[in-house]
């Protein structure tokens, strides 16, 4: 009786390794004090391609980017996972092959029964696919899904951000824009057509801007661009006459080609209003007049009012 108690944790002990052994979802292994790698088992062979031989010794930031080794991130995880007592990360690590993969995890200090510590356990998992089916929804809920452009959501986060950094020596301009005719060529060429023409605006728009500045599609054929860092009027206005020469070129499609021109309406932070909504109210005020004077043109809120 007494002999198989004895044998009882020996077995349990037994079990255990055998099932850390056989668990392929997981990396599961331990470190010494200095981060040295002292167990591995197969599921770390699995996620960074290393057998047991080739990496046992070896330092655990081996296992790190060589940013992140630069950074001193290896280092810096064991000393929080011994005051913390552990530390959870997601971040990118690097295989034996050199291919990196998201991985998250957790480190955590061993301690002796006197809470002395003693080396370390690390458990990951390989989360790439999930970590990349998030990055895809966050882009696909921030842009528009034809063109690729940033949409009206994402714009105006931008925009808000752009007025709280504005220097007071610089201003802002929101250029409030449609093409003219597009509706009907969308209702003579068909909307399939008409999506392609406007995959070409967004690109040559994209191309005619800074990397500071943020084109988007707010819906249709209206197009809205945020310039960053102006010095003046006269600035807006070089800017404004790039982008209405930037479609002097007609748009082929295949083999068809139409001759499109746009109306461009514009209002200036801080001179025309401070607030998001209001600048693009009013640089949509601003377009509605260029296009009621026959499109083809530009015009600042400023400039319209006064018409008016």
């Amino acid at each position: 009786m007494r002999k198989e108690r004895r044998r009882q944790p020996a077995e349990i002990e037994q079990s255990y390794r055998s099932l850390i052994e056989n668990i392929k979802d997981y990396a599961i292994f331990m470190l010494d004090k200095k981060g040295k790698v002292v167990s591995w088992d197969q599921g770390g062979v699995r996620l960074f391609g290393y057998k047991r031989d080739e990496i046992i010794g070896k330092k655990f930031s081996v296992l790190f980017t060589k940013e992140d080794i630069k950074k001193g991130v290896p280092d810096s995880d064991l000393k929080k996972a011994v005051a913390e007592y552990r530390h959870l990360d997601e971040r990118q690590y690097v295989r034996k092959d050199k291919t990196q993969f998201w991985s998250s995890g957790v480190l955590t200090s061993t301690r002796d029964k006197k809470g002395i510590h003693q080396g370390f356990s690390k458990i990951m998992r390989d989360v790439t696919e999930q970590t990349d089916l998030h990055r895809t929804a966050v882009h696909n809920s921030n842009h528009d899904f034809l063109t690729g452009l940033p949409n009206r959501s994402f714009f105006e986060e931008k925009l808000i951000e752009s007025i709280l950094w504005t220097k007071t020596a610089n201003i802002l301009a929101v250029l409030y824009m449609d093409f003219n005719n597009f509706k009907r060529t969308n209702d003579e060429m068909g909307h399939r057509f008409g999506d392609l023409v406007l995959i070409e605006i967004a690109h040559r728009l994209s191309g005619h801007i800074r990397i500071s500045d943020v084109a988007a599609r707010f819906g249709g054929d209206e197009f809205v661009i945020l310039v960053k860092q102006l010095q003046s009027k006269e600035d807006a206005k070089r800017f404004a006459r790039k982008i209405l020469k930037g479609f002097d070129a007609p748009i082929f499609i295949g083999k068809k080609s139409i001759q499109t021109s746009l109306s461009i309406g514009v209002a200036l932070y801080p001179d025309d209003a401070k607030k998001p909504g209001d600048l693009l109210r009013l640089a949509d005020t601003a377009l509605y007049q260029a296009k009621k004077l026959g499109g083809n043109q530009y015009q600042f809120y400023s400039d319209s009012a006064r018409v008016r």
